[in-house]
């Protein structure tokens, strides 16, 4: 057993070096599945290409001598040591959709001026190969650990964490537990959620002009960066004044397009994670106050557009338009992204994703969604919610894991809150640990993500480390 941290920290970072190409390697052939929520299928809850990735990565840890068990093709756990789990490392290798706007294929590795670009190179695949090393590399340096290691990588984070929800129900987490899925140094506060799914539905009206649909987003855990409607009985003239009208004053870029009779208008904006909304630019409420502003038939159609136009302002982040906007110091402020939207001749569907404080937790906050939805005749079909995560700054393992981060970074140390959910939500003591770095953004859920292979590699040996000092 290494006695002293600095010569396990030289040992950790010697060791790295020697295997660096090894995980990179490992890295590109993640990155190259296209792990993103599809249609279940048998032995698939989350589809065919989270199966497969699920699938690669036990062939991986089963390759290294590691003995893997699997939760219901949700979840694969690897244990290091025979004796019971003090520590555990929870990651994700399910990723959002590629989207657009890449310089790159999403869905192949590609290493420029130091940084690694893919979709998951930072949310979470990265981060998951860099715990899947640390701990190749804590059973080569100290192969007779006193307590055990349970690395767990699930398949579902991205389409609402039910994987791990389900696995908590008949399985107890280590009592140290973190996920490398959000900020440096230590996230110790993760703000609860809620998750409204609502609709409509009325009897077409053919009277022009009209709006024959609307479609925007995809997930609704990120800000869609695309929406486009078709509308009959305006020019393209007229339509595009309101495009260069609207693109001015919502900073979007909207388009038009004749197509026969139909006009296409297509809206771009900027996609970034729904727990940070004023990053990005949301496609679908610019469209739709373009949309709720042009001099259309009156129709029910129309009215449900409008009503959306004030339940979703452009702009909006903080729920103001539904009564809701709140923040505390612990967690700071709600946040509010319309995720997704349908509307057809006769029918709308839609959902959003607000992140709430901790003063959220004894607010009735669904029933004041209801109600405002309600008044606009809209129903909510199905909601989910959950409450604020808080970990105590003073708790051994966040100190622990605080001075690792000061000492191989020289960085100062601190607890951070976010927005974010992540699969340590509700699990008592967890905690979020890397792999953003301070100031970095990393494009995660946009175009050209991205991790330094200096942020990877120095991430790993903070882990390793960190595996070492708790189960020695």
């Amino acid at each position: 057993m290494i006695s002293d941290r600095m010569e396990m920290r030289r040992q950790i970072e010697n060791w790295f070096e020697l295997h660096k190409n090894e995980m990179l390697d490992d890295l590109a052939r993640f990155i190259a599945v296209k792990s993103v929520l599809s249609p279940a299928e048998e032995g698939a809850p989350y589809g065919a290409g989270s199966r497969e990735c699920l699938t690669l990565a036990r062939s991986m840890l089963e390759e290294r001598g590691f003995q893997v068990s699997e939760f219901e093709n949700m979840i694969i756990t690897a244990d290091l040591g025979a004796a019971p789990a003090k520590m555990g490392i929870l990651c994700h290798l399910d990723v959002v959709a590629g989207g657009e706007g890449w310089a790159t294929d999403p869905f192949e590795m590609v290493i420029k001026d130091g940084k690694i670009y893919g979709r998951g190179a930072t949310d979470d695949k990265g981060p998951s190969i860099a715990a899947m090393y640390a701990m190749y590399c804590a059973k080569d340096l100290c192969p007779e650990l006193r307590h055990g290691f349970q690395l767990l990588l699930g398949s579902g984070e991205e389409s609402g964490c039910e994987d791990i929800a389900q696995y908590l129900e008949k399985n107890n987490p280590p009592p140290n537990v973190f996920t490398p899925d959000a900020d440096y140094p230590v996230v110790n506060v993760e703000k609860g959620r809620i998750m409204p799914h609502f609709a409509a539905s009325w009897e077409s009206e053919l009277t022009l002009p009209r709006i024959v649909s609307v479609t925007g987003g995809t997930t609704i855990n990120v800000v869609p960066n695309r929406a486009e409607a078709v509308v009959e009985g305006f020019s393209l003239e007229e339509t595009e004044g309101y495009c260069q009208e609207y693109s001015k004053k919502t900073g979007a870029a909207i388009t038009a397009a004749q197509n026969g009779k139909q006009i296409i208008i297509t809206t771009k904006g900027t996609a970034t994670h729904a727990a940070m909304p004023h990053l990005g630019t949301n496609a679908q409420t610019a469209l739709i106050e373009m949309l709720a502003a042009m001099p259309f038939a009156q129709s029910k159609g129309f009215g449900y557009v409008q009503a959306l136009n004030r339940l979703f302002p452009h702009g909006d982040y903080l729920g103001r338009a539904f009564g809701i906007a709140m923040s505390d110091e612990i967690s700071g402020d709600l946040t509010l992204s319309f995720g997704v939207v349908r509307l057809s001749e006769n029918e709308l569907s839609g959902n959003f994703d607000s992140r709430t404080p901790a003063c959220a937790d004894d607010i009735d906050l669904a029933g004041m969604v209801n109600a405002a939805f309600e008044r606009a005749g809209i129903a909510v079909t199905r909601s989910t919610a959950s409450r604020c995560h808080h970990t105590p700054e003073d708790s051994p393992f966040v100190q622990t894991l605080l001075r690792i981060y000061e000492e191989y970074t020289g960085n100062p140390r601190s607890c951070l809150a976010i927005g974010g959910q992540t699969y340590v939500h509700g699990i008592q003591g967890g905690v979020t640990f890397g792999c953003l770095m301070p100031g970095s953004s990393n494009n995660i859920h946009g175009a050209n993500e991205f991790i330094s292979i200096d942020d990877l590699l120095v991430s790993a040996m903070m882990f390793a480390q960190a595996i070492i000092e708790t189960c020695a």
